[in-house]
């Protein structure tokens, strides 16, 4: 960490001492602010002076490396040289969490959490619902070190990373925030579609940190329709043609099924794999969910609610719980469904009930 506290209490900012005054700081003992553990003074030559934690300590804020220290530092400096007014790694004892940058501005409490390496997602919900409870206004960027890129405008995103997606209103689009201490770039990724668990298509804008400021992180940003069109096109046919390694055990058991079933990969029909915005929120890859509605409700019923497609699909989508910096309105089945509506697969005779279209199914 890069401040602590001295024996009188006073919060002591070690990263912007010089050599000679971290020489005499050596003489003074300091703890940390969460869990009063005394520190050690850490300064070499390469890395940020910062204050750790002894090896065998069990507290959270312990083992954070240089690369996590420069970037909350990076960001800090980067908000106060714009006139907010910014506390780095402010403590709230109320809720025993210490956010990496306490920002406020407009009658507002934000605090910024840089996280660059891999936690549980019980553990973002549970931080994340801490700040709330007292009014803070969580916003986390991710460390570029977890950044997985597959192209141009292509991310893979793991599932624990997923419960970082923000969407600061309905009408915006969904947003990642990554930051990368080394080059000093931040990279935002909005309006991103899953077209898999994890490989995702959207709009990547990349630009040093001191070329933005605060409100450009807020600004929209949408993917190009027609490169993502010709994307999912290349995307379909891979999938279409690819060999199923053995490992891929749902994948193999999905195809087994469709075996079963008399049918294959080549002989599902074309709404199967249709893109959809709210596909973050299933656990399956819409082809194995949309083409389980194909076999198991479509080709079985004339007429059908959407209460049982939910029911039928009931283990293949997440809680809303899984998204806590989310209130999704929209259901991915719902919304599937619809677009069904749109091609003609599909007649909605009521807001709940649909008839299946016998002449394209």
């Amino acid at each position: 960490m890069l401040q602590a506290v001295n024996q009188t209490g006073e919060l002591v900012p070690i990263w912007k001492m010089n050599r000679d005054e971290i020489k005499q700081k050596r003489k003074e003992k300091f703890f940390c602010p969460a869990c009063n553990e005394p520190l050690i003074i850490r300064a070499g030559m390469k890395n940020t002076p910062h204050f750790a934690h002894h090896s065998k300590s069990n507290c959270s804020l312990s083992g954070e490396g240089s690369y996590h220290e420069n970037g909350k530092k990076d960001i800090y400096l980067w908000l106060h040289a714009q006139g907010y007014p910014v506390k780095l790694e402010h403590y709230f004892p109320g809720i025993k969490q210490r956010a990496d940058i306490f920002l406020e501005m407009e009658k507002k409490k934000i605090a910024v959490e840089y996280q660059c390496a891999s936690i549980s997602i019980q553990e973002i919900c549970r931080r994340t619902a801490g700040y709330r409870s007292i009014g803070v206004i969580p916003i986390w960027i991710l460390g570029a070190n977890k950044l997985k890129r597959k192209g141009a405008h292509s991310l893979s995103i793991p599932c624990n990373d997923q419960a970082f997606l923000h969407q600061f209103r309905q009408s915006l689009p969904l947003t990642l925030f990554y930051y990368c201490s080394d080059t000093k770039h931040l990279i935002i990724y909005q309006d991103m579609i899953f077209l898999s668990k994890t490989n995702t298509f959207g709009s990547m804008h990349v630009s040093k940190l001191a070329s933005l400021s605060w409100p450009d992180l807020f600004q929209p940003r949408y993917r190009d329709k027609d490169l993502f069109h010709k994307y999912w096109q290349q995307q379909k046919h891979q999938w279409r043609n690819r060999p199923v390694p053995s490992y891929q055990r749902e994948e193999m058991n999905w195809r087994q099924w469709l075996y079963l079933h008399q049918l294959n990969v080549q002989t599902l029909p074309s709404f199967i794999y249709l893109p959809i915005t709210t596909q973050y929120q299933m656990k399956s890859p819409p082809w194995i969910w949309q083409s389980r509605l194909y076999i198991d409700l479509f080709l079985k019923k004339d007429h059908f609610t959407i209460d049982l497609a939910k029911q039928l699909l009931r283990g293949h989508y997440h809680s809303s719980d899984y998204f806590p910096l989310i209130q999704p309105r929209n259901h991915p089945i719902c919304e599937y469904l619809k677009l069904l509506v749109r091609i003609g697969i599909l007649k909605k005779l009521s807001e709940t009930k649909y008839q299946v279209n016998r002449t394209t199914v």
